[in-house]
């Protein structure tokens, strides 16, 4: 976890001219004013030395002075430029404080558990710190969330709070920020109290979380989400869990021993998702394969049509990799239009 609060510090954006700091505009006053009072000593000396000449002294002054008035400008720069660094420290310091008040509150609000209005304040507080350009603050606060989410949805995503904390998180990773830490959501031994409100308590739905280097959900069901292409979630892993209504599924060892209802699979890799059906015909529900890849022989060989998967007429499955024609009428329904989802 350190090395990656390093890498979010790192990423501060840095302008591309070098940047002064406060340390050196004291130098440079400092050293501007003493070169300034030397060449002011030394001026003197020059004109008044000998005792004043007239004219040729005067002319050697009047030669002087736009020196001296550079010298004296150059000096205000520094001196300007000293100030201003002091204000700029002075208000970061301001705004850091500022956000570890913000981070403090919004830590105290969600460990608030008994009161649902405080822990949607914590959220919305620590929001306010993930959103904003300070990614350290944005890191720390993305790491209490995904505190309350270990502690409170490991066995099921029925929490209140979970749609609001994965906003925020999805903000944080749309912002380059990532907690760099693995969870594990199970459901295997898991019945959910008959008092809350499900839709069907016998399944467990689970939802995917952002800010996580790499989720597992074992168990249960992972149906469709808006926000998200299931294919380009790379961070996550599925054990026997039925997968419903994701378009354009790219099946791989992503998911191991699933099942897929009311899906359009788009291409299969890998038969690890298959597993534990002995005939695979009952891995798939209700299933469009039209124009899918598939690169496992032994799928053509199964009666698919008995979970009612199909293809669209024009638009058949291809077995990649096979010269020979395949008649995908024997393994799939063949549809004249895609049906809708709750279809037979």
């Amino acid at each position: 976890m350190a090395g990656t609060e390093k890498k979010t510090t790192d990423q501060r954006s840095v302008g591309d001219w070098p940047v002064l700091s406060e340390s050196h505009w004291y130098s440079l006053a400092i050293t501007s004013a003493v070169f300034t009072a030397i060449a002011v000593v030394a001026a003197f000396i020059s004109i008044f030395g000998n005792g004043f000449d007239g004219d040729a002294d005067l002319k050697m002054a009047q030669g002087l002075a736009p020196f001296g008035v550079a010298l004296f400008a150059v000096v205000t720069f520094c001196t300007v430029g000293w100030r201003g660094s002091i204000n700029t420290r002075q208000a970061n310091q301001s705004e850091s404080e500022g956000r570890a008040k913000l981070l403090q509150e919004g830590a105290k609000l969600l460990g608030e558990t008994e009161k649902a209005s405080h822990v949607s304040a914590g959220i919305a507080t620590l929001g306010v710190l993930v959103a904003g350009p300070d990614k350290e603050y944005a890191f720390q606060s993305m790491n209490l969330l995904a505190d309350f989410v270990e502690d409170h949805m490991r066995l099921d995503h029925t929490n209140r709070h979970r749609p609001q904390i994965s906003g925020v998180m999805r903000t944080g990773e749309q912002n380059g920020i990532n907690t760099g830490r693995e969870i594990s959501f199970d459901c295997t031994n898991y019945s959910p109290d008959l008092d809350q409100d499900h839709d069907d308590y016998e399944t467990v739905y689970w939802h995917y979380i952002p800010g996580f280097e790499l989720i597992r959900y074992k168990g249960g069901a992972f149906s469709l989400d808006e926000h998200y292409n299931l294919s380009e979630l790379e961070n996550i892993h599925f054990n026997n869990v039925e997968i419903r209504g994701w378009n354009q599924l790219l099946l791989d060892d992503r998911f191991y021993r699933c099942r897929f209802s009311n899906c359009d699979i788009h291409e299969i890799n890998s038969m690890l998702q298959l597993d534990k059906h002995n005939d695979y015909e009952y891995a798939f529900d209700r299933c469009d394969f039209s124009g899918c890849k598939i690169h496992v022989p032994e799928l053509i060989t199964k009666n698919l049509k008995k979970e009612h998967n199909y293809y669209v007429v024009g638009n058949p499955p291809v077995l990649v990799g096979m010269t020979d024609t395949v008649d995908w009428a024997k393994v799939l329904l063949c549809e004249e239009r895609k049906p809708g989802r709750g279809f037979y």
